[in-house]
């Protein structure tokens, strides 16, 4: 039987601070989890435009009954700056969207985006180890999992974004972690891509160009974007069409949860732990600005 939340002096509040929020799809599963377990903590979307979301964080490190907050567009960049300790994921991001509040009011930050798309094909049976990958899209969310599929062992990345400065201070950063990877801002004619992931914002909106031409990509056989709304964007309802499995944003983000839920201390661990992850309170923000 599912128990109802109420909430309390007590609850610990977690805010999911965005704009817009409306369509956020991580609250329902974190809330249903609290319910069932019995955990006296709720997430609320909070919508604070970019312009004030530098009060947010102030305000959170104050907040006595706040265990930490959630992230979502178009604050990462901002949570990095507002977090007083990162992890090494999130620096090579320079983005966080989830911090840990310490009982000193130290904001902890990580970034998770790549983790969740990783775990997101692993739960469809999608293995990225020795393919050829394309990610596009090199801001917060694409950087992360860029990372998280050169960690995975992809055989080969290719990595697609319009500014040519982000673009190429990603792939030097691929290199130097990766120095056995092939990386590329095109697909290679020896190196057909076979799975594709945007990490773009193209797609959102209904008269957007696709992230990527699909006639461009004809042998790939996977295709996932991390835009949650729409459901299924245009360009995987084409793939789909083509033959292609498809994994949606709202699958990301389901897998998020879990790694979320970990990385506030609610099942035991002390942190969402994956490849290349490391102590947050090992590298304080004085040493990766």
């Amino acid at each position: 039987m599912l128990r109802t939340l109420t909430v309390t002096g007590r609850t610990s509040v977690i805010p999911l601070v965005g704009h817009p929020v409306e369509r956020v799809k991580t609250p329902e599963p974190m809330n249903s989890w609290f319910a069932e377990h019995g955990v006296d903590a709720v997430v609320v979307p909070f919508d604070i435009r970019p312009e004030r979301v530098a009060s947010f964080f102030e305000v959170l490190k104050a907040t006595e009954n706040c265990v930490g907050c959630t992230v979502t567009m178009p604050h990462k960049q901002a949570a990095f700056a507002a977090s007083d300790v990162v992890s090494e994921r999130a620096r090579r991001a320079k983005a966080v969207n989830i911090i840990r509040r310490a009982a000193s009011g130290k904001l902890i930050g990580d970034m998770t985006d790549g983790l969740a798309m990783v775990a997101a094909l692993r739960q469809r049976g999608i293995e990225v180890r020795g393919r050829n990958a394309m990610v596009i899209g090199a801001g917060g969310a694409g950087t992360a999992i860029a990372h998280a599929v050169a960690e995975e062992g992809a055989a080969s990345l290719v990595v697609i974004e319009p500014d040519q400065m982000r673009q190429r201070a990603l792939l030097v950063d691929i290199e130097r972690y990766h120095p056995g990877l092939t990386v590329a801002t095109r697909p290679l004619p020896d190196r057909p891509v076979d799975i594709a992931i945007n990490a773009s914002p193209a797609g959102m909106l209904p008269h957007d160009p696709d992230p990527y031409p699909l006639e461009l990509l004809p042998a790939a056989t996977v295709l996932a974007d991390a835009i949650t709304h729409p459901v299924v964007t245009r360009w995987l309802t084409e793939a789909a069409r083509r033959g292609a499995r498809i994994q949606t944003g709202e699958e990301m983000a389901l897998a998020q949860v879990p790694i979320l839920l970990r990385y506030l201390r609610f099942t035991g661990a002390d942190e969402a732990r994956g490849p290349g992850s490391r102590e947050p309170g090992a590298r304080r923000k004085a040493a990766v600005r």
